[in-house]
């Protein structure tokens, strides 16, 4: 708690110049009411001195519920908790939040006028309800403070709630921070439990069978024998029927790679409300999250960023230096206008992405989908035979105006052309955790 500020509203200097003025006028026009009211302002410095070591006595606790349970029905205060402590707070970029604070009248007296603004994160906008009370508590009562906000990706801590208290006179406004027991901060980075790459250009999850000999399991060809062939490779049986030595090769295998494209242009900057996250960080908080699992599981994973010039790529790995290179990309697509570090191609972006992906990759598309292009590319890449999902967060929802209705509805229909395509995807509205989008999107999906 802070020191407090008490400002008084009697000063004795006005109060004996108005009483003074009064009473001379009372005087003079023979009115006893006037001689009466001329005492008043003797009343306020008498409450000021009366009234000074009085100190208002309260007790502030907050409790934050996030709203971010999987759809297996976890509760979701419980799901938004980690296992590393009460205070530890984790969710979704998106996901909503509901706070409780509660204030308690811990003094002997009442408290006749008491204000209170709770600790509002600055990022965190109010959607529902108000951080702000004015109640009257007796000893010991207590008032709740309830609001929702909305998370974004991030660190969030909540500061101490301003207090101000007032006498019953009005003449003295006591102010000052008091620290709140509970929840203090909110982790806003997306819990994605398993990202499972589904086929590419094949029906095989996982490692991707290629048109060219090596180790693996699967019969691939026989060829003539070779100095320095391994003696286990060479074809005994028919060495032993025609005395002629072959080597078996088996189709090579290697892992999948992956390609997760992030659609960071102007449009995506937008969301259906000034309060709410745009696309374009919900894409990209997706994409970074895919990444860095698919990477763990040991498959080269690679981002690309789709803007107005161009696009800008970080090609397939799974090193600490693909991992960094990925991650600043991510950041730059948050700021309009981005001009990244990492290698970048001018001119038409599907032409040059179609020009550069691998063609055994699979492909992680994340776009909301308020225009055409998207939709394009997914069906360039399907007809070249690429396996595509496609995360398309919804920026159209909760809105009542009809210019964004009719969007709502021709975004729905740009999704169906999608999937039509043989493209898996998830129409991705804010209520639903990252987690489950992972989980639902990552099946399997059509094969060239």
């Amino acid at each position: 708690m802070t020191d407090r500020t008490v400002d008084r509203v009697a000063d004795s200097d006005w109060a004996v110049a108005a009483t003074v003025a009064l009473a001379g006028l009372g005087i003079t026009v023979g009115s006893q009411l006037l001689v009466a009211a001329a005492t008043l302002p003797l009343w306020y410095v008498a409450a000021d001195v009366l009234g000074s070591d009085r100190s208002a006595l309260v007790r502030v606790r907050r409790r934050v519920t996030v709203h971010d349970a999987s759809s297996e029905g976890v509760d979701a205060d419980e799901a938004s908790r980690s296992d590393e402590g009460e205070e530890q707070i984790t969710a979704s970029p998106g996901a909503t939040a509901t706070v409780r604070t509660t204030v308690r009248n811990d003094g002997s007296e009442t408290l006749v006028d008491l204000r209170v603004v709770d600790g509002v994160p600055d990022a965190l906008p109010v959607v529902s309800g108000s951080p702000r009370a004015c109640e009257t508590l007796e000893p010991l009562e207590t008032a709740t403070l309830e609001y929702e906000v909305e998370l974004r990706r991030g660190e969030h801590a909540f500061g101490d709630a301003t207090v101000r208290t007032r006498d019953l006179t009005g003449t003295i406004t006591d102010t000052w921070t008091a620290g709140v027991e509970g929840d203090d901060a909110v982790h806003c980075s997306p819990p994605v439990e398993t990202v499972p790459p589904g086929d590419g250009t094949n029906e095989y999850a996982g490692e991707v069978p290629t048109d060219e000999g090596g180790s693996g399991l699967e019969f691939y060809a026989v060829r003539e024998y070779e100095p320095g062939d391994p003696v286990r490779a060479i074809d005994w049986r028919r060495y032993a029927g025609t005395r002629e030595l072959a080597t078996v090769e088996y189709r090579a295998e290697r892992s999948t790679r992956i390609v997760c494209i992030v659609d960071a242009r102007p449009n995506q900057f937008r969301a259906a409300t000034t309060d709410r996250v745009p696309a374009i960080e919900r894409s990209a908080d997706a994409a970074g999250r895919a990444f860095e699992r698919l990477v763990a599981a040991g498959h080269p994973t690679g981002i690309v960023g789709i803007h107005e010039q161009g696009l800008t790529s970080v090609p397939p790995g799974t090193g600490p230096a693909t991992r960094q290179e990925a991650t600043d990309l991510l950041d730059a697509m948050r700021v309009p206008g981005y001009v990244a570090a990492a290698r970048s191609q001018t001119g038409d972006p599907s032409t040059a992405l179609l020009r550069s992906l691998p063609g055994d990759a699979q492909v992680y598309l994340f776009s909301s989908f308020v225009d055409d292009d998207p939709l394009e590319l997914v069906e360039a890449l399907r007809a070249r035979g690429y396996g595509v999902r496609v995360v398309a967060p919804d920026v159209t929802a909760d809105t009542a105006d009809t210019a964004t209705r009719l969007a709502a509805l021709e975004r729905g229909t740009r999704l169906a052309r999608a999937r039509a395509t043989g493209a898996r995807v998830l129409d991705w509205d804010r209520e639903r955790p990252l987690g489950a989008v992972l989980r639902t999107v990552g099946g399997e999906v059509a094969t060239r």
